[in-house]
């Protein structure tokens, strides 16, 4: 189908969530760890275990990093000292950047953030993503993550998976972190995938070279999201920052990047006003 000149896919199949398979390739902190993967979100050292606390955490020397429910939180200090006693920033102003920029990220984040995963779209979308990512391989760090055990059914099963996610409450282990600070050593992983996360991040462009910075050479990307053709307002959207045309996806890649392919499909849930979009790009 067209809409607006542009070819659309059109397609109903839906993603089937395996609920009996077995998750191997989740890298555990242990993994991580002996893999060298884990950077300071405050320096440029690899974080190691604290031997000289009693309780359990990481350090890169000087600062430490709590372990909270099996999962890192691997924000900066100054975010984290900021922390109210659940985990929050206290709303108003702050004389630090970084501090005020989060709360923006808080302030969206506070709601519901995606469809269910169980929902119509929400399935037609990961059957989508799970077939363009086929051909991926390697150690793969999925930025907004949301539910490892779910999001890693959409990956081919050699992958090796790291999950990222803001949220520092309980759940299946992932990192607790940044897109716009990657917790993570330069030139360590095969792939960062941005699976409807992006455009969540209000500064997407330091999220893209953060991929760049921890990407392999030759490494990949993949972003899916929503392309606007009209309607693209923002004012009535509590919890994205971003209604990004084609056009803005493609040029965040630009000069970093190579694209490899492009799929675009009607949306989900058959509106007009935008659909669907799939890249796949490697590091130039």
């Amino acid at each position: 189908m067209k809409i607006n000149d542009i070819e659309l896919i059109e397609s109903e199949d839906k993603f089937e969530l395996d609920q009996s398979i077995e998750l191997p390739n989740i890298l555990s902190l242990s993994n991580l760890l002996d893999l060298q993967i884990l950077k300071s979100p405050d320096r440029s050292n690899i974080l190691k275990i604290d031997n000289e606390e009693d309780s359990f955490k990481l350090t890169d020397g000087i600062n430490n990093y709590d372990i909270r429910n099996g999962c890192p939180i691997l924000y900066p200090q100054l975010v984290t000292g900021a922390w109210n006693a659940n985990s929050i920033l206290q709303f108003k102003n702050y004389n630090e950047p970084l501090l005020n920029y989060v709360l923006l990220s808080q302030i969206k984040q506070s709601g519901e953030i995606n469809a269910p995963l169980e929902s119509i779209a929400a399935r037609k979308h990961q059957w989508r993503y799970k077939n363009f990512c086929s051909d991926l391989d390697g150690i793969v760090l999925d930025v907004g993550s949301d539910k490892p055990s779910h999001s890693i059914q959409f990956l081919p099963k050699d992958c090796r998976y790291i999950g990222l996610d803001p949220y520092a409450g309980a759940g299946e282990f992932r990192l607790i972190g940044l897109g716009e600070i990657l917790p993570i050593a330069d030139e360590t992983l095969n792939v960062v995938t941005f699976n409807t996360s992006l455009d969540h991040i209000l500064d997407y462009y330091t999220a893209i070279n953060e991929a760049y910075r921890v990407l392999m050479p030759g490494g990949s990307i993949v972003i899916a999201s929503y392309a606007w053709i009209e309607n693209a307002t923002l004012l009535t959207d509590a919890i994205h920052f971003h209604h990004f045309r084609e056009n803005q996806l493609l040029a965040v890649l630009d000069g970093l990047f190579k694209t490899q392919k492009i799929k675009k499909y009607e949306d989900p849930k058959h509106s007009k006003h935008r659909y669907g979009i799939y890249i796949h790009a490697t590091k130039l």
